[in-house]
């Protein structure tokens, strides 16, 4: 890219800003893949450091009950559980317990806490397993729309409503540990149950959640010496043996996968972030390279018809310039022909002509068409453009176009930016601009009839020397017409077609092909970074099948798609199907697995919209898209949430894929 920008001239060039943005849109990019790939290193590098402990991270609001579950599993003292409203962790707190990392993190949701969440929300890259924490006096919808960028990065999640009910009161205790119930009243804890499902199906899009209701406050209690006599009982009564029990599972059963998953997803997901970058890039360049196209075909459009035009309308001019000089031919010559002065005369009607103001008025109006013409261009561009410099119309011949800086700007507007070029005026010279060849037609000799006439047929010489003069004074008024004609086009052409119309196609042209050559190239890159992605879901895919003891041939899976959380699609080049495998795999990973049979096109685009059910025959195949009716109780399926499904197959296929049900289209 900043070779292209380097490419465009200098040497008077339209568009010198805009090698300025081209080589800021370089930079920026480059900037962005240097972070992009720095930030992917150091996140790696951050995993190996942990690689071999599983890691459980707590996130919930402020004083929801994260210190208090981590000071009951790491035996704390319990000076880090927070009192009253107050906020105790401020910072990420990194603990072991039973060879698991545990994180604790700042509260989501706290007043003035946005840079707590941020500091929570760092440590999603490092996470296995998130633990959620809720508590019954209040499940705050904030805390949920803090934990968005939790399910992006595709994050198991475990919730756990936390009662509270302060055992420290006696009459609290008592209560709960004559009855558990007391506390865990399970109309109560359904009404929690329903509000949390409703809010993490709102805002995390969960259909299927895990919720572990608990006391922490006990279990903490249970540790403590000074409740030594009830300790079985609050440990037991707190539920929270069946949250460790539920991680216990988790890490025996799912741990090695979770761990794939937080290397493999997190990799990805910036990995996607740059391509997605590059993708948006590309796709502006190239609205920018297509829009300047086309309004720069239609001014080269427009400029060979105003060469065209300008060439006959000179010819015209002209001619109408000298018609006075032949209308009056005859009547001068009747009128003057015997004078002495006659040569004089006929000079000064040749000099009233005003043959100089005739040019400069012919160049003022080519000059003031062909202005209002890039003006109207440039406002159609939406284009600022600035001239240094002052056109004067009264007097073009001080207007020189190579003092003028005509520069480019980058305009914002609708998903998209615009440039365009200020054009201007040819080339004026010295002093002889204005009699560009040197003219001198109209000084012509004629020699008057002397006293001779008098004598031997006078009135035959007589009519004889005017048919003569007569025609030296048309062949003089047909020189005078090509020669005026003739020095307006050469200047018309070595100051406007030559100079000025060349120059803006040659920078034009360089400027919108530069900038395709750009876009092709990040679309290159984006099409790179997702040869990578692909290789890191084709991985989780073999990986996971041998940890669950169901190993596959990396060779025979061709190709790969994948929604993060939600499903994964490949090409099968194997002849048995592999049900078993993707069903495991799927079970392990926590997203749908299907299995696309290399097979005919029509056969694998039916294949590809699982779990809709299509019929090959219902496929009708063009070019590169594709037109698949269903029945319409099967179109939301083969569209998928949010066009995920039909997405995930038009990319696994390579066919841009268009369902159609019984009454109406979705694309």
């Amino acid at each position: 890219m900043a070779a292209i920008a380097r490419r465009v001239p200098t040497d008077g060039a339209a568009i010198e800003d805009a090698r300025t943005r081209l080589q800021e849109l370089d930079a920026k990019l480059e900037t962005t893949l240097v972070d992009s790939l720095c930030a992917t290193r150091t996140a790696l590098h951050t995993k190996k450091s942990v690689l071999n402990r599983f890691t459980i991270t707590l996130f919930g609001r402020t004083m929801a009950g994260k210190s208090t579950i981590r000071e009951t599993l790491t035996g704390g003292d319990g000076t880090t559980i927070g009192k009253g409203a107050q906020r105790t962790t401020r910072d990420v707190r990194e603990y072991v317990w039973n060879s698991l990392r545990i994180i604790d993190t700042p509260g989501i949701g706290a007043y003035e806490g946005e840079e707590d969440r941020a500091q929570a929300i760092s440590v999603i890259d490092e996470t296995d397993v998130v633990l959620f924490l809720v508590s019954s006096d209040g499940v705050q919808e904030e805390s949920f729309k803090g934990m968005r960028e939790l399910r992006q990065q595709n994050k198991p999640i475990i919730f756990v409503l936390n009662i509270k009910r302060d055992l420290e009161k006696s009459v609290n205790m008592r209560r709960f540990l004559k009855d558990p119930r007391s506390i865990f009243n399970e109309n109560e804890i359904r009404g929690h149950f329903d509000r949390i499902c409703e809010l993490a199906r709102d805002y995390l899009g969960m259909s299927n959640v895990e919720i572990y209701p608990i006391h922490a406050q006990a279990a903490y209690f249970s540790t403590r010496p000074e409740y030594k006599e009830d300790a079985e009982l609050l440990a037991d009564y707190s539920r929270l043996g069946k949250l460790l029990h539920a991680l216990e599972v988790e890490v025996s059963q799912r741990g090695i996968v979770r761990r794939l998953q937080t290397i493999i997803d997190g990799t990805q997901i910036s990995l996607l972030d740059l391509q997605e970058e590059l993708g948006k890039q590309a796709k502006t360049v190239r609205q920018v390279a297509h829009h300047l196209k086309d309004k720069f075909e239609e001014l080269d459009a427009w400029l060979n018809g105003f060469i065209r035009a300008t060439k006959t309308r000179v010819e015209t001019e002209a001619s109408q310039l000298v018609q006075p000089l032949r209308a009056s031919l005859s009547a001068f010559i009747d009128e003057n022909i015997e004078r002495k002065d006659v040569g004089e005369r006929w000079n000064q009607k040749v000099v009233a002509l005003d043959i100089q103001g005739w040019l400069k008025r012919q160049q003022t109006v080519i000059l003031d068409e062909l202005r209002a013409c890039l003006d109207e261009f440039s406002r159609e561009m939406s284009v600022k453009s600035k001239v240094i410099g002052e056109f004067d119309t009264a007097n073009p011949s001080q207007f020189d176009p190579w003092d003028v800086k005509r520069s480019l700007h980058w305009l914002s507007a609708a998903g998209g930016a615009m440039a365009s070029v200020s054009a201007v005026a040819g080339y004026f010279g010295a002093a002889n601009f204005w009699n560009p060849i040197g003219l001198t037609a109209g000084v012509i000799s004629v020699i008057p009839l002397g006293l001779s006439w008098f004598f031997n047929d006078r009135e035959k010489k007589l009519q004889g020397q005017k048919a003569k003069v007569t025609s030296d004074l048309r062949k003089n008024i047909d020189n005078l017409e090509r020669e005026v004609a003739s020095s307006l086009k050469k200047w018309f052409y070595d100051s406007v077609t030559s100079r000025l119309v060349r120059a803006i196609r040659k920078d034009t042209r360089q400027f919108y092909t530069g900038m395709g050559r750009i876009s092709r190239s990040l679309d290159d890159g984006a099409r790179q970074v997702a040869t990578i992605v692909e290789g890191l879901n084709r991985r989780l895919l073999v990986r996971t099948g041998q940890f669950i003891h169901m190993p596959v041939e990396e060779a025979l899976i061709a190709r790969v798609v994948r929604d993060p959380g939600v499903r994964i699609k490949f090409l099968w080049r194997g002849n048995i199907e592999n049900a078993a495998f993707c069903k495991e795999v799927g079970r392990a990973i926590n997203e749908w697995v299907d299995e696309i049979p290399e097979v005919p096109v029509a056969q694998k685009i039916a294949a590809a919209l699982r779990p809709a059910n299509v019929l090959p025959t219902n496929v009708s195949i063009s070019a590169r898209s594709a037109l698949v009716r269903v029945p319409q109780k099967e179109v939301g399926r083969a569209i998928g949430k949010r066009g995920s499904n039909i997405s995930l197959a038009s990319r696994l296929v390579d066919v841009r894929i268009k369902v159609i049900g019984e009454d109406r289209a979705h694309v």
